[in-house]
């Protein structure tokens, strides 16, 4: 028989579809009798839909541009590359 805390256990497995189907199906049958389940399953299942559809924001060239350059500069001066200060 699968509880409350089983359901929060295997709800990612569950929506992603990789439960055994005796697995799947005894979530099921626990999802129909228990309202807090369903509701938990419910806000779930949202919050995968919305990271799922999350695009990372794409970098802004013009600054990858300017901190390339900030470092280029950095490290053509005379004492970049020494690290001991004798």
């Amino acid at each position: 028989m699968v509880k409350c805390r089983d359901i929060t256990l295997v709800a990612s497995d569950y929506v992603d579809g990789r439960l055994r189907w005796r697995k799947r199906l005894a979530v099921v049958a626990h999802l129909i009798m228990c309202p807090h389940c369903r509701r938990f399953m419910a806000n779930f299942r949202a919050v995968v839909a919305v990271i799922r559809g999350h695009c990372p924001p794409q970098p802004d060239t013009r600054q990858i541009e300017t901190f390339k350059r900030t470092v280029d500069e950095a490290l053509e001066k005379p004492d970049a590359h020494d690290l001991n200060d004798d």
